[in-house]
């Protein structure tokens, strides 16, 4: 999980108030993205909207990364005025937390938290656990330090302290820079973000890891603007490093079969000297052992995926285990269901199907609370099984019904057309326009010299269309 309430705080530089959220409980297999607002420094920051004035809010959080059984207690000093105080949030963290996960997961590390008093030591246990070294620590110290003081210095000194201490640019200070920049945004300083971007376009230009960077950059945008398997090939052959080489692998990985490895083989035959035949004949083998590297980890990832969804089937609490396994509830997981929906369909397994569809309904509650309202709105109308059905759900949601909520459903009929999915378009139109009219101010009545005409009998509940199926995400979608 990954609680968060909103704060009044009073901005020490102009005397702003404003509500700021604040984070309690980071839980990463939750929220994946919480270890990386963690590293960053970007948990409990509050920037006044105002004067742009930023800082950290001394608050207590809760850090859990089931997958090293670790649970990270910060607990500031100057929380509380005694320690039996402290030990009081301590505790109601621990039971939010503790309360929140299934039976079978609620394991002894997570009654007794490593408590720390001062937010560095906790972020260098947490790059502990990950194999982070003090010598990685010092270095990225260094690179900091060196980014500050190339935002100070003129830019004609820059050449100079890059030769001094150029081997300590790599991608890892191209990130921090992304960081400060996003930083600066945030202040409103224009001077600022001009002098972080000044800075970025220089190392891009006269450093060899921007150079490489820029390169890598242009090579995966120019495969990605038209991708088939000769665009892949160009790509993969003008790749300037491995990581480049990955990306692309990743992004292209179908687009490898017979026919490329083919025109990679007449690549090697027509090669000029011997040593570029070597290179790609070196190329081809290390591109065919990520490949197998990838398949494998995506064979990983399938059976993670089906020991969870076992999990969840056999769990005493299914609705609490899906929400702490949020970051798990993917694309992939619900592809894992609905295969294996499909073969207990196919083998006659009644009591695993009902298990099953079970599941799907848990999840799909559960994914569809992450979602924004009129997403999730949207979702619920295509599964509407009834116009009945249909009518209630948009009676609920009266407030959603306005023009982002109708911009949404025609967004979303124009990529069901561009899927080649005409019938899963059609219904999203009908849905907007029943949306649409269900708002829509009454005509004022005509005046009339006779009996009123007769009321229009309602009309029947809306069956599937041949060759649709309901999916568990809940979604009305034509098989393929």
């Amino acid at each position: 999980m990954s609680t968060r309430y909103y704060a009044a705080v009073n901005c020490p530089a102009c005397g702003t108030r404003f509500q700021t959220p604040i984070e309690q409980i980071l839980d990463v297999r939750v929220d994946a993205e919480a270890k990386g607002r963690l590293l960053s420094g970007m948990v409990n920051v509050a920037v006044c909207p105002s004067c742009g004035t930023g800082g950290k809010l001394n608050v207590p959080f809760l850090y859990h990364d089931p997958g090293h059984e670790m649970a990270l207690l910060y607990l500031p000093m100057e929380l509380g005025k005694t320690e039996v105080e402290r030990q009081q949030f301590a505790g109601r963290l621990t039971r939010e937390l503790v309360d929140s996960l299934p039976l079978e997961e609620r394991k002894g590390y997570l009654l007794q938290p490593e408590t720390f008093f001062n937010l560095d030591t906790l972020i260098r246990r947490v790059l502990e656990a990950d194999g982070v070294t003090e010598a990685d620590l010092e270095r990225n110290r260094q690179q900091q330090e060196l980014v500050g003081e190339l935002l100070q210095a003129p830019q004609e000194e820059w050449e100079s302290k890059l030769q001094e201490k150029g081997d300590l640019v790599d991608e890892n200070l191209f990130a921090f820079l992304d960081y400060t920049l996003r930083l600066v945004a945030a202040s409103n300083s224009q001077a600022d973000i001009a002098r972080v971007q000044a800075l970025y376009r220089y190392l891009v230009e006269h450093h060899p890891v921007g150079q490489q960077l820029a390169q890598r950059t242009e090579i995966i945008q120019k495969f990605a603007a038209d991708p088939n398997r000769w665009s892949l090939l160009e790509a993969v052959l003008a790749a300037p490093d491995e990581e480049t080489l990955a990306i692309l692998l990743q992004a292209g990985v179908n687009l490898m079969d017979y026919a490329f490895f083919q025109a990679f083989l007449q690549r090697i035959e027509r090669a000029e000297t011997p040593a570029e035949k070597e290179r790609l004949t070196a190329l081809r083998r290390r591109l065919l052992e990520l490949r197998e590297e990838l398949m494998q980890a995506g064979k990983d990832a399938v059976e993670a995926r089906l020991a969870f969804l076992e999990r969840l089937v056999n769990s005493e609490d299914p609705l609490k285990m899906a929400h702490s396994h949020l970051s798990e509830l993917d694309e992939l997981f619900f592809a894992v269901l609905r295969d294996q929906m499909e073969q207990a369909a196919q083998t006659g397994n009644q009591e695993l199907l009902q298990a099953l569809q079970g599941v799907g309904q848990v999840v799909e509650r559960v994914a569809e609370e992450t979602l924004p309202p009129e997403v999730a709105l949207a979702r619920r109308l295509l599964a509407a099984a009834s116009e009945e059905q249909l009518n209630q759900l948009l009676d609920k949601n009266r407030g959603l019904l306005r023009e982002p909520f109708f911009q949404l459903l025609e967004a979303l009929e124009a990529n069901s057309r561009e899927q080649g999915e005409p019938e899963v378009a059609a219904r999203l139109a009908e849905v907007r326009a029943r949306a649409q009219a269900f708002v829509a101010p009454a005509p004022a009545p005509a005046p009339t010299t006779g009996p009123a005409a007769p009321t229009p009998p309602p009309s029947a509940p809306a069956p599937l269309r041949p060759g649709e199926e309901q999916r568990p995400s809940g979604l009305i979608i034509a098989k393929k």
